[in-house]
């Protein structure tokens, strides 16, 4: 795979890893008020740490776009001013979004935005569901389509603050896990990206991919430490720290024993 050589101080690298925290963790909404008006709104919603504050503040301040909420033990980035909305839109229109029910979610938000269409037909396109017109060409991306766009990498670190997880058990192991409901094309790229051997496996409509296998979490962690790259910014990145120590030590330990 190509790696993005993107700097992590450069406006890119953000908007390609926020475009991958709203994929996650996010949600694009068209909603009403008393049936008279439609609202706009882009939303992330992660739980609520210094780090991921801290991550908010600073997406905040480099795009220029979504105010902060900290409530009920969650950090929430907010952003429903019309003009800002723009620029988010165009942060998605230059990039393209990669997971077909955000896809979905955007056609549709983008559809009500500029047309400006009125609250009958915003109920009527919601009674249609997936047999409204603006649908029809959104199908699913295959897995090698992803790992041919020049944004993966930092989109990919993206999603994982908001879907991966570096775990280390109790009984000393060590693994690497990311869920995507509905997101079986994602993490197969991403399967291929870190070259897991292990199968994408799939609850009810929730899919899950993870590994333990040594040589793999090496993989993982060179991907998430290249200096080419923006790297992870809130609480996954004091969680991938620690876990890295920990692998690296156990690592070591292993080559005093033999």
């Amino acid at each position: 795979m190509n790696i993005n050589s993107n700097n992590i101080h450069t406006e890119k690298a953000y908007e390609q890893f926020f475009l991958g925290l709203l994929e996650g963790d996010g949600s694009i909404q068209v909603n009403h008020w008393k049936k008279r008006s439609l609202q706009f709104r882009i939303i992330i919603k992660l739980k609520y740490t210094e780090a991921n504050y801290t991550m908010c503040a600073k997406i905040r301040f480099k795009l220029g776009i979504m105010n902060l909420h900290i409530r009920r033990g969650f950090v929430i980035m907010v952003e429903d001013h019309r003009l800002k909305l723009l620029k988010i839109m165009a942060i998605i229109d230059k990039y393209g979004l990669l997971l077909t029910h955000r896809r979905r979610q955007y056609a549709f938000f983008k559809y009500c935005y500029t047309n400006q269409i009125t609250y009958s037909e915003y109920a009527h396109i919601k009674n249609l569901n997936l047999s409204w017109f603006g649908f029809d060409c959104i199908d699913d991306y295959s897995s090698s389509l992803f790992l041919q766009l020049s944004h993966w990498p930092n989109w990919l670190i993206g999603f994982t603050e908001a879907e991966g997880c570096f775990c280390i058990r109790s009984n000393g192991s060590h693994s690497f896990s990311i869920s995507q409901e509905n997101g079986y094309e994602v993490l197969t790229a991403i399967k291929t990206t870190f070259k897991i051997p292990n199968k994408v496996r799939s609850t009810s409509r929730t899919y899950f991919l993870e590994t333990y296998a040594g040589a793999v979490l090496q993989n993982i962690c060179n991907f998430y430490s290249s200096p080419d790259l923006i790297g992870l910014l809130g609480e996954k990145q004091i969680q991938y720290k620690r876990f890295k120590e920990s692998l690296e030590k156990k690592l070591i330990n292993k080559l005093f024993i033999f």
